[in-house]
């Protein structure tokens, strides 16, 4: 969750590059609106519990989630408007994420 909070403080940041913030997760759609709601997100999160999205993007960590379920490996994208990843951060540890400094540092490098 601090890496959503870490978003949502720098989302004027991400805005003032054009850059939108897209959360996707393997939570239920309900869980998201908890989510967005108790943490007062100004960007979707949304929601793949059957890892679509995640498998697309090679994220799938099978048995790493509760009781031995599938979960996405953390990750952060900069896509660009014509799909194309222009960055990323992957990683097993979901307790490892880019801190939105990087993020906006690698954004910048790349409207050079």
């Amino acid at each position: 969750m601090s890496e959503l909070q870490g978003l949502q403080l720098n989302l004027s940041e991400f805005t003032a590059r054009n850059c939108n913030v897209v959360a996707v997760v393997v939570d239920s759609p309900g869980q998201n609106v908890t989510v967005v709601r108790d943490l007062d997100l100004g960007f979707p999160v949304l929601s793949d519990p059957a890892l679509k999205v995640i498998d697309t993007y090679g994220l799938r960590h099978p048995g790493a989630g509760p009781e031995g379920r599938d979960i996405a490996r953390p990750a952060s994208f900069l896509i660009d408007t014509e799909g194309i990843i222009r960055w990323r951060d992957l990683t097993n540890n979901y307790r490892i994420r880019p801190h939105p400094d990087v993020i906006l540092a690698e954004l910048d490098k790349l409207g050079k």
